[in-house]
């Protein structure tokens, strides 16, 4: 199976590089498709910086946000699965691509998503709800392609658009550890008003897709219910 790996970058120089390394050098991975999304750091230079066949830059001059950046990438995918890495990992080593891509060689209906260590005292007390969230997912590209127009307009909500999309169409989705996987927390990146600002705008973005009928969100919940019951 041809695999399209795709990182949505957005002021993320100094983590981006060796994430695109990783990718690159994996012998399971056709394409890598990295999408600057309008950073104002040297994101876009360090992109340019790496010379590789399997490299595919696509650049936003604005910050469009990054369920506009997961549809510019998939739109230019053409591996039948898509692999999404965030820019922000440290410690993204090639095995963690093995765990995420091997249940798909097997059923290509399944759905991946990678469970990251936890490093913020946030991040371990809502471990739970945070792994459907996690930016690291391997899934059959037609399983994102009717779904790409809400997708990029969802911003920080596209992986809950994927998830809902997935569970409405009675799709398996397994949960994998990756260990050794951190992400670096907005709080480390940033100053607190901003770490602030960026935490409202994602959650407010996410919790839209679950009042948004278009996911039907009622609708796979008690289709849920319905299955567990043995209604």
């Amino acid at each position: 199976m041809k695999v399209s790996a795709i990182v949505c970058a957005y002021n993320e120089a100094k983590t981006v590089k060796p994430i695109l390394e990783v990718l690159l050098s994996h012998p399971r991975i056709g394409e890598v498709i990295v999408v600057n999304d309008g950073s104002t750091d040297n994101t876009w230079k360090t992109i340019n910086s790496i010379k590789h066949p399997k490299l595919m830059p696509i650049r936003h001059r604005k910050n469009l946000g990054k369920g506009a950046a997961i549809t510019a990438a998939v739109k230019s995918a053409t591996g039948e699965i898509l692999l999404l890495v965030d820019a922000d990992l440290k410690k993204f080593h090639p095995a963690h691509v093995n765990l995420l891509l091997s249940p798909l060689e097997i059923d290509q209906r399944i759905m991946t998503i990678g469970i990251r260590e936890t490093g913020s005292i946030f991040e371990q007390n809502f471990k739970t709800l945070l792994k459907s969230f996690g930016g690291e997912r391997a899934v059959a590209k037609k399983m994102i392609g009717p779904i790409t127009s809400r997708i990029k307009s969802s911003g920080y909500g596209a992986e809950a658009i994927i998830n809902l999309y997935h569970l409405q169409h009675n799709r398996k989705i397994i949960y994998i550890p990756l260990p050794g996987l951190f992400h670096k927390a907005k709080i480390e990146k940033h100053p607190f008003y901003k770490y602030a600002a960026d935490y409202i705008k994602e959650n407010t973005e996410v919790i839209k897709q679950f009042l948004n009928p278009e996911n039907k969100v009622l609708e796979t919940f008690f289709r849920y219910l319905v299955k567990k019951l043995g209604l």
